[in-house]
């Protein structure tokens, strides 16, 4: 009878996946679409040629120097070149460039002259990556400007070029990133978000196809199929999409792995294990979220909420160090922040597997916490109340 009531149970699940084609878009098209969308967006690395302007109110062969050497930089490009302020202001407001260069009147008469003219720039953080990438051009540029001007007035009074180097550069710094010593921003931000976008995937997933069941009033039927057993009832639903989402998250990570180069200094099994224990765990993670709500809007609107938060709590956009230590302890709360540590730990990093095994075990613990309260759960779809 057990084998008759999980082989009835798997099949209503299979068949509930191909009668939908819901499913199909948000278990493999969407997270495809959404995950190649971000890794071929800054395959190069970081982003380069952000469209600015420039305000050369001084045209002298400073203020001209300063454009060649702005111009030459990876990250910029000056597409436009304005008259004054207010022209480059309405621009960035249009958005015909993301922010742009400030050179005032008499820039190389004043800094000769030893009087500290300041030099402007502009930026547009409403997009980040692009906005990141204008500020470390405006800035390396500025700094440059300012070692230039310091030369020369400095040689005018007849010292050396070794006591000019010397004042101007007074030590050398040679900076080792480890993990990511190319500062290849799609290692360092995709190995983090597709992920995440895939576990907010799978949560929405879940927490839609058991709320169906209660808002169809269909919840008594899926419990008669099982043989009254919510684990057999659950077990069947969920498996058709674990093997799914499972597939997807290993296609995903060969894509990183293999097409993209991104580092992996483990053996490839320990990051396939950890895959399937994060799909594992999302699912039962918004099993538990349900048991809780058993309601079809709110339980999928807490199980969208909690996904789409923990891009900022588990120290994915904001450093851990820097939250509040209750923001911070809330990051433990969800699956993903344990494969996070695991990528950093295996993949990056390269460690034992030894010193990752708590982080294997969180996973497997969330694939415990729903027969807690499964109950809960089995009770309500005993006697549905949809409640709109």
């Amino acid at each position: 009878m057990l084998r008759k009531y999980i082989g009835r149970s798997f099949k209503r699940g299979c068949v509930q996946l191909v009668r939908r084609p819901m499913y199909f878009l948000l278990i493999v098209i969407m997270p495809l679409l959404c995950c190649w969308f971000l890794m071929d967006l800054i395959k190069d690395g970081t982003v380069q040629n952000v469209p600015v302007g420039i305000v050369d109110q001084d045209n002298s062969s400073l203020s001209r120097r300063i454009s060649r050497n702005l111009n030459g930089f990876q990250q910029v490009n000056i597409s436009h070149r304005y008259n004054n302020f207010a022209e480059a202001r309405d621009a960035v407001q249009r958005g015909e460039v993301l922010g742009f260069f400030f050179i005032p009147d008499n820039l190389e008469e004043l800094a000769l002259g030893g009087r500290q003219p300041v030099v402007s720039f502009y930026v547009n953080y409403a997009y980040y990556a692009p906005g990141s990438m204008q500020y470390k051009g405006f800035k390396t540029i500025s700094l440059l400007v300012n070692g230039g001007i310091v030369q020369t007035a400095l040689r005018t009074v007849g010292l050396t070029n070794e006591r000019i180097e010397s004042a101007l550069v007074p030590y050398q710094t040679h900076v080792h990133m480890i993990g990511n010593p190319f500062t290849n921003y799609n290692y360092y931000l995709n190995s983090t978000f597709v992920p995440a976008f895939l576990s907010l995937f799978i949560l929405l997933v879940t927490a839609f196809s058991l709320g169906l069941e209660l808002k169809s009033g269909l919840s008594r039927q899926w419990l008669r199929t099982s043989g009254d057993s919510m684990f057999l009832a659950l077990v069947g639903k969920l498996v058709p999409q674990t093997v799914l989402f499972t597939a997807v998250g290993w296609f995903l990570q060969w894509m990183m792995f293999r097409c993209y180069d991104f580092p992996l200094n483990c053996n490839p099994w320990n990051m396939l294990i950890a895959m399937f224990l994060l799909v594992v765990a999302n699912q039962s993670f918004a099993v538990l979220m349900f048991c809780f709500l058993p309601n079809f809007r709110y339980g999928t609107m807490l199980c969208t909420l909690l996904g789409v938060v923990s891009f900022s709590f588990t120290g994915f956009s904001l450093p851990q160090e820097a939250m509040y230590p209750w923001v911070e302890a809330l990051g433990f709360v969800v699956p993903i922040k344990y494969y996070f540590l695991i990528m950093v730990d295996q993949a990056l990093n390269g460690i034992d597997l030894y010193y990752s095994r708590f982080y294997y075990a969180a996973l497997i613990g969330f694939t415990i916490l729903p027969m807690l309260l499964s109950w809960r759960l089995k009770k309500e779809c005993m006697n549905p109340i949809y409640v709109p």
